[in-house]
């Protein structure tokens, strides 16, 4: 028996050696370079943040931050883009742990396992609070920056740029649908078993 070429084993989606298991493989390299991420968010932030209310303050001089246009120059802008890069970070690496869940029931060719609706949802719920977080520092950078330093020279970061995000709520809402297709999908595949 000849075993089958790599390019038909990766054309078959489900199973062993499918498209979703070099998927599944990627999604533990991403899980492993976002903890790395979220754990630099998490010291930024612990560190930053203070560094930017001291500088603010005069306690510490401006150059401890270097030269340049540093986002930690302006705590107005510092203390709600950190923030909001510690809950991305870690949405993200929660987005990456529930994908593992479904790709591992890809991988197993059992695409409608009871989890996956619940790993959709998760994943939806979470990509709603990470926007949420991300219009919440939008207002708060322009709100906090005109009201305490109106001439502040420091750029807005590109992550704010835009309070609304066509693009972010349209993936929302594929996931949101998905999620309900594989629930409806598991609840038939529960009454097609009890029929059997």
């Amino acid at each position: 028996m000849n075993p089958q070429p790599l390019a038909s084993q990766l054309a078959s989606p489900l199973g062993q050696r499918s498209l979703s298991s070099g998927l599944a493989i990627a999604l533990k390299i991403a899980r492993v370079f976002l903890s790395v991420i979220f754990a630099f968010a998490i010291v930024t932030a612990v560190f930053g943040v203070p560094v930017s209310i001291l500088v603010a303050m005069h306690w510490i001089p401006a150059r401890v931050l270097g030269t340049g246009h540093n986002v930690l120059a302006t705590w107005t802008i510092a203390v709600p883009y950190l923030i909001y890069a510690v809950v991305v970070s870690r949405g993200a690496l929660l987005i990456v742990r529930r994908l593992q869940g479904v790709f591992a029931s890809f991988v197993a060719n059992e695409p409608f396992a009871p989890d996956n609706a619940a790993h959709l949802r998760a994943i939806w719920v979470t990509l709603v609070v990470i926007e949420v977080a991300r219009i919440t520092a939008w207002v708060l950078v322009h709100a906090l920056t005109a009201a305490f330093a109106p001439a502040a020279t420091t750029p807005f970061p590109h992550a704010l740029d835009n309070p609304i995000d066509l693009v972010r709520l349209f993936v929302i809402f594929v996931v949101l649908i998905l999620a309900e297709v594989f629930r409806q999908g598991t609840q038939l595949r529960k009454e097609s078993e009890l029929t059997v």
